[in-house]
């Protein structure tokens, strides 16, 4: 029966492209052959500056790489179609990186001559080092799990129910909790620590005469029926307070993604809450809207 279960569960889902657990069947066995550049990047080799095109630069994680979706369906490559050729839109993302590689890839991005920084945010983006994420329990060892929970469907969905189960007991912090617990309160010193990192981000832009802003997508799995009960708004308070510091443009898509009535419509995969086309095509829409003007020639 649970061979059975396993293949007939594989053939189900035989078009998921994408987990979101990446030690889990989806991210091992359906692993996809990305292009990358000279740098690393997702995205085509850099030249020089054209002095006649405007340069802008999309500096994000695995929302701005573009986890399970083609390169030509992200919202920077759409952003870039819609500006037309006398834009270029670089893509400069990388799965797992927060505010720390942010400012390193900051410092790489600035040499290219951009007239335009993009920084895309997400609510992990401000985990610090000193915070340690809530552990659930493995449904099994962590040991069998390495060898055929890897290769199994099955496992992978039990495993999630499981860890799903444990959050909801209090057998184990919830992330949500976590999150809030370490940054909820603006004077704790995880939180001082990874909004200050935001604000020396913008700084260094403007330092540089870069114009900067910030977009940043809401944790969609977290989200109700038309984004209720939302448990992590005071994260978007808080970068909202810092772009109206700094007086610099930001998108908070929550409001655009909380228009939707299930909020897994948005999502790559029914295990992977990354942004799917969808998504993307409303996030591109979305910092149009609030950007054109300050990318206007």
């Amino acid at each position: 029966m649970l061979v059975a279960s396993e293949f007939g569960l594989r053939y189900w889902y035989r078009h998921v492209q994408s987990g979101g657990n990446a030690g889990g069947y989806f991210a091992q066995a359906r692993q996809i052959e990305i292009a990358r550049n000279s740098l690393g990047y997702r995205d085509h080799e850099i030249g020089p500056k054209d002095p006649s095109r405007y340069r802008i630069a999309v500096i994000g994680d695995s929302f701005t790489w573009g986890q399970g979706i083609e390169a030509k369906e992200r919202f920077s490559n759409l952003i870039e179609a819609l500006l037309g050729p006398r834009y270029e839109v670089l893509n400069f993302g990388i799965p797992g990186h927060d505010m720390p590689q942010h400012l390193q890839v900051l410092e790489q991005v600035l040499p290219l001559a951009p007239d335009f920084v993009l920084l895309q945010l997400y609510i992990n983006d401000f985990e610090t080092a000193a915070m340690q994420r809530p552990k659930p329990r493995p449904l099994i060892s962590d040991a069998a799990a390495r060898g055929w929970g890897r290769s199994s469907v099955l496992y992978d969905m039990a495993n999630g129910h499981w860890v799903q189960l444990q959050a909801a007991t209090g057998l184990t912090e919830s992330y949500v909790r976590y999150l809030q617990r370490n940054l909820a309160d603006p004077n704790a010193p995880n939180a001082q620590l990874a909004f200050g990192m935001l604000r020396q981000f913008v700084e260094k832009a403007k330092s540089a005469a870069v114009g900067v802003g910030l977009v940043l997508f809401p944790m969609t799995d977290a989200m109700g029926p038309y984004g209720a009960g939302y448990p992590v708004g005071f994260v978007h308070d808080r970068v909202r307070q810092i772009a109206a510091d700094e007086r610099i443009p930001f998108v908070d898509l929550l409001p655009a993604f909380s228009t939707y009535k299930d909020p897994t419509s948005l999502w790559v995969s029914p295990f992977d809450a990354h942004p799917n086309p969808v998504a993307n095509a409303r996030a591109a829409q979305e910092i149009l809207n609030a950007f054109s003007r300050a990318w206007q020639r």
